[in-house]
């Protein structure tokens, strides 16, 4: 048992409240990782790593939250069972390494948190291959992508984040040049216009989202069930894909989507479903703070709704439509207005958000993320963390995600 020194409760900002009450019985909203660590290392190692630096240097992971009346709170506990946070892996039997490794994480994955603990959970597997691999399994409520890879930084031997294109996030600064009166009165001025045109701009974005239709009925629009399948494909070479992304004029991100959208295309062929024409919309996560802020924990990104050319059969055209349709997004104000409302869908009862979640969630087919990690090993108790991955949660009646860990 990990002892507290003192018991404590703050609340729960509402866009944290709105992702906590996004469970449902066939999509939990925990995000789950993998981390491959390319030498051994104990059990007990790994537990000194989460008691001596993750629980004391970040409070949050001390926490469950609770509710009281309609608020919702984070309440720190007195002791921890890290029996039940910190638990041995064991693969299914008369498999491949690989393959029985895919299908124990598989039915992990589906299992929920239990709710009177802080929701994480680490599962120890000793030997894999030359190393150990760790299953970690946090709750969106308590940090999104950023945050979490950014916590990863915090508990390593040294920390590596500053070569993450993460770091370079930087939000625009808006003051006045002095507190000379014509300053201040240019800057009022200024001010006035920038948020008269930032509300239309929401508005607008709103509208668009509002009275778009229900995304295509493809394969990937089907019905849930609690069932999850997890995979992973071999690790790309970061210098081969810029050197695409550089030649065809757009970002890493606009190539591998453009991957994507090839992938789901055979997919669909291979089961004998059209593919002319068909366009599949996807959620895509977008980073709204600057590097420095993402170990306050929590959640502090936007979704935008990209269209991927699955109908097109020409790699190079996928990826272009992909990077066209992406910088329409990218200069509009859609990844503020969805952080906005699901801020606002953190003061409403339960019921008000399931309804809206269904609403949004009929939009899109799919979730595709990408989160910058350092270009810099990352090194726990003098193990070099060899290859991390991540599955991103769905929302309502999304059953696809992709996620993509652009690392070392």
């Amino acid at each position: 048992m990990r002892t507290v020194n003192r018991l404590s409760k703050e609340p729960m900002r509402h866009v944290d409240t709105a992702w906590l009450r996004m469970d449902r019985r066939e999509n939990l909203m925990v995000i789950n990782g993998l981390l491959f660590f390319d030498e051994p290392m104990t059990q007990d190692e790994f537990k000194a790593i989460l008691t001596d630096r993750l629980l004391v240097q970040h409070k949050r992971f001390r926490q469950r939250p609770i509710q009281e009346g309609p608020r919702y709170y984070w309440e720190e506990l007195e002791t921890l069972d890290m029996d039940y946070h910190l638990s041995t892996l064991e693969l299914v039997p008369g498999k491949q390494q690989d393959e029985a490794l895919r299908q124990t994480v598989s039915a992990i994955v589906p299992q929920p948190l239990s709710a009177d603990k802080p929701l994480w959970r680490f599962h120890f597997l000793p030997e894999y291959e030359s190393g150990c691999a760790v299953l970690v399994r946090v709750h969106h409520s308590y940090a999104d992508g950023i945050a979490l890879i950014s916590v990863l930084d915090s508990i390593a031997d040294k920390s590596v984040m500053h070569s993450s294109p993460a770091a370079r996030f930087k939000m625009p600064e808006r003051k006045a040049k002095s507190r000379s009166l014509m300053h201040r009165a240019q800057f009022w001025a200024q001010s006035t216009a920038f948020y008269a045109g930032f509300g239309s701009l929401w508005f607008f974005e709103m509208m668009k989202v509002t009275f778009a239709k229900p995304d295509s009925k493809t394969a990937y629009k089907r019905s849930l069930s609690s069932l999850k399948h997890v995979g992973w494909a071999p690790s790309l070479d970061v210098k081969e894909v810029k050197q695409v992304s550089k030649a065809m004029g757009c970002t890493v991100n606009d190539v591998i989507l453009g991957c994507v959208a090839g992938s789901l295309r055979r997919y669909l062929e291979r089961i004998g479903e059209p593919v002319d024409d068909v366009t599949i919309r996807t959620t895509v996560p977008v980073n709204l703070r600057p590097l420095k802020d993402a170990l306050q924990l929590g959640n502090q990104f936007g979704l935008v709704y990209l269209d991927l050319p699955v109908g097109e059969i020409s790699a190079e055209r996928r990826i272009r439509a992909v990077r066209s349709n992406m910088k329409k997004l990218k200069n509009g104000m859609q990844a503020q207005m969805s952080f906005n409302v699901l801020g606002m869908l953190g003061y409403f009862p339960h019921w008000m958000e399931n309804w809206a979640l269904n609403f949004f969630a009929s939009k899109a087919s799919a979730v595709m993320t990408n989160v910058p990690g350092p270009s810099e090993p990352v090194v726990l108790m003098g193990k070099k963390l060899s290859k991390p991955m991540f599955w991103v949660p769905q929302s309502g009646g999304i059953g696809l995600g992709v996620s993509i860990l652009t690392a070392c």
